[in-house]
């Protein structure tokens, strides 16, 4: 079992409670400067965006101030990213796209015998393994580029156009561009990054509307996005997350002082979600306050930053780990835990949860566990209940 999950979204960071303004803008070609019609334009990782008119206008209404990642595609160019920092008034912009350039290769097409199987271990990294996953479907797994990289014994994938992946349980359609996905079996890592596009299916069955809000809510309480939001407001025990420092030292034999780690509780590798048998990590008996953690930005209006030089051991009290998760783990089902490595000690994060720079942060534990099935998008809003 690969434990430790690497999630390198290119983020966004958007608010739900402030001052909104719209995003306004024509896409072009880079061509002959003609508008381009029903081109795709959203912001990423959110439900927010659409197509352009056949002008090549497009409108993107409800965004606060803050630093937002605009994708812009259309079929036979190449994406753009625009990162646009939107203060208290309405942003207008001018998007150009270049044609893809056309390249003329000699090639022998062969039948690859694993790419079913290969598709299968991707969907299972991607999509995810849990009751959720199951109702969600990649409708185009066709366009996936997808291989095993022998050299580097990893299976890789992208995509030229967007996955469509139709998730029944939240009742979102998601358009994702895949730009990289590496399954790493030297590593025992998982990494993709891309662009997400989150769009609310609609339904005129009530019962079905009130199950896609249920699903949503149980997904967001005690996910990442959750803990950050509270971590954020101060009130992580009120959500119910109890968060401890876990201290990695290397592993050595026989008594080893070590004033640091004196009172801590080593952890089983099972409970460490690590594969690597040269370090021990040890649980610090006390656990963490948010104002230990996380304070306002200095020098960044509206951002906050969380300084943390070891691990963090996130539990979460109000939910049990699902029956299968446990299974995997040859336990019974216990409170939720989650691991976070940090690749930098200090990391900004906005003002609603988001971190500025995913790259930072490894998750492990029962995050890396729940994947693109059990996700809500980054401008989701918690109505509180469950």
């Amino acid at each position: 079992m690969k434990r430790i999950v690497f999630f390198c979204y290119l983020l966004t960071l958007s608010g739900v409670i402030f001052a909104q303004v719209n995003i306004t803008g024509t896409v072009v070609s880079g061509r002959d400067g003609k508008p381009l019609g029903f081109a795709t334009v959203f912001i990423n990782n959110t439900s927010k965006g659409g197509t352009t008119t056949e002008g090549g206008n497009f409108s993107i209404g409800g965004i606060v101030p803050g630093r937002y990642e605009l994708i812009a595609s259309y079929v036979g160019y190449e994406t753009v990213s625009n990162f646009l920092d939107v203060n208290t008034e309405d942003v207008k912009i001018k998007i150009v796209l270049q044609p893809k350039a056309t390249v003329l290769k000699a090639f022998e097409v062969k039948r690859d015998p694993n790419r079913e199987a290969n598709i299968k271990k991707f969907r299972d990294t991607f999509i995810g393994k849990t009751a959720f996953a199951k109702t969600c479907m990649i409708t185009n797994d066709e366009i996936l580029d997808i291989g095993y990289d022998k050299r580097e014994q990893a299976l890789k994938a992208s995509t030229d156009d967007y996955l469509v992946i139709v998730n029944e349980a939240l009742g979102y359609k998601i358009r994702f561009l895949l730009k990289q996905y590496v399954n790493s079996d030297i590593d025992h890592t998982i990494s993709y990054y891309g662009y997400a596009f989150y769009e609310s299916m609609t339904t005129k069955n009530k019962a079905l509307l009130r199950q896609w809000r249920t699903n949503r809510e149980a997904v967001f309480h005690g996910s990442s996005l959750h803990f950050f939001r509270s971590l954020i407001k101060g009130n992580t025990e009120e959500e119910g997350f109890v968060v401890n420092e876990i201290v990695r030292r290397p592993r050595q034999h026989g008594y080893v002082k070590d004033t640091i780690v004196k009172n801590g509780k080593i952890m089983l590798n099972r409970d460490a979600y690590s594969d690597d048998s040269d370090y021990v990590n040890y649980r610090m008996p006390t656990p963490l306050r948010p104002v230990d953690l996380m304070k306002p930005s200095d020098t960044l209006e509206d951002k906050y930053e969380l300084h943390c030089e070891n691990m963090l051991l996130v539990s979460y009290t109000k939910e049990l780990e699902a029956g299968k998760y446990a299974r995997l783990m040859g336990r019974l089902p216990r409170q939720q835990e989650s691991m976070i490595r940090f690749m930098q000690p200090d990391c900004t994060f906005s003002k609603d949860g988001v971190c500025v720079n995913p790259l930072a942060m490894i998750y492990s534990g029962y995050w890396s566990w729940e994947k693109l099935a059990d996700q809500v998008p980054y401008d989701y809003v918690s109505t509180g209940g469950k």
